[in-house]
């Protein structure tokens, strides 16, 4: 059996290295040609600083796009309820009181995880052709999909309820 097989210290698996910068994994600056294009160079200390502002960035998105989601959920419903219709003043115990306040519902909800996912993606986009940090962004997006993924699968269920009623 390979002693390589067991070793988990080596270059093969940079996701993996917790101790070092990855900003290895970056796009490589192009090599200036000239001395102008060597002084127009961005200062190092200011780059470690927007790679940094980027996670801290992508962390900020990602945790606000969930809240929003859920605030407008339930915030929503809560409005709903409170307003009342028909179905409310029949004595049924619901939570949408018409098929209009179900669907604006779906609708409401539906547009954050979209944009959110989408956001996340075209921010990791600019973010690896400006030269920065950009897997972050990778993990925000990938958080991003699954929540989409939940809030639409409820959405269209709900749509579904609706359009058979």
């Amino acid at each position: 059996m390979s002693a390589r097989r067991f070793d988990f210290t080596g270059p093969d698996h940079p996701e993996n290295d917790l101790s070092t910068d990855a900003d290895f994994t970056n796009v490589p600056r192009p090599e200036a040609h000239s001395f102008d294009e060597l002084a127009d160079e961005p200062d190092p200390a200011e780059i470690a600083r927007l790679n940094q502002e980027s996670t801290r960035q992508a962390i900020r998105f990602t945790i606000t796009i969930v809240l929003i989601s859920f605030a407008i959920a339930l915030g929503s419903v809560l409005i709903f309820r409170l307003i009342g219709g028909p179905e409310c003043t029949a004595g049924e115990a619901v939570w949408f009181c018409s098929t209009t306040q179900r669907v604006i519902w779906i609708i409401a909800t539906s547009i954050t995880p979209i944009v959110g996912m989408l956001g996340a993606g075209i921010i990791l986009v600019r973010k690896l052709r400006s030269y920065l940090r950009w897997r972050p962004w990778m993990g925000a997006f990938w958080v991003m999909v699954p929540h989409c993924m939940f809030w639409m699968l409820q959405t269209l269920l709900e749509l579904s309820n609706v359009l058979s009623a």
